[in-house]
């Protein structure tokens, strides 16, 4: 069986407004202060952080992206915020969301926890399921009063990566 894993760079992020956690997150310094979280939506942290039929925030202008046939699996990066709506630096970012919707009706929202309420860390998260060639993606911030940032806006995805398991 051959199935295949692109990587895509979703959004580099508006201002948002957000806030904190401290989750256990693998978070790596990656050089000049700069955080990066590497997750795996298989994972069980990430399963009991995946939620499905979920409603899409109505703001979420979705980037669509259409897959090659075969395609199992799909890797998704982005940074997270580091200032609200309003340029003042976070102090209590929680977590982001990743939104996917397919062609078929299925939804669903993975929260991605953070390590630093200030925001800011490369988030990458690997092998998210798909069902489907077309697939939606729209990515969120969330602070501890639960108050969901307005979507980031969506950049076209770039290819950056193809892997092949046999």
């Amino acid at each position: 069986m051959r199935t295949s894993q692109t990587t895509f760079h979703l959004a580099k992020w508006p201002i948002l407004a957000v806030a904190l956690m401290l989750g256990a997150c693998e978070t790596m310094d990656v050089g000049a202060g700069s955080k990066r979280l590497d997750k795996n939506a298989l994972s069980e942290e990430l399963k009991k952080e995946t939620y499905t039929g979920v409603s899409i925030p109505p703001d979420c202008s979705t980037l669509t992206i259409s897959l090659p046939p075969g395609k199992a699996s799909v890797t998704v990066s982005y940074q997270e915020p580091t200032t609200n709506q309003k340029g003042i630096r976070l102090t209590e970012l929680a977590y982001t969301t990743i939104y996917t919707s397919s062609s078929d009706g299925q939804t669903q929202a993975i929260h991605i926890w953070t390590n630093d309420a200030h925001g800011g860390a490369f988030v990458t998260v690997h092998n998210i399921p798909v069902t489907t060639q077309k697939l939606g993606f729209c990515v969120t911030a969330t602070n501890w009063s639960r108050k969901e940032s307005p979507p980031a806006l969506p950049n076209k995805p770039k290819p950056e990566t193809v892997k092949r398991a046999q």
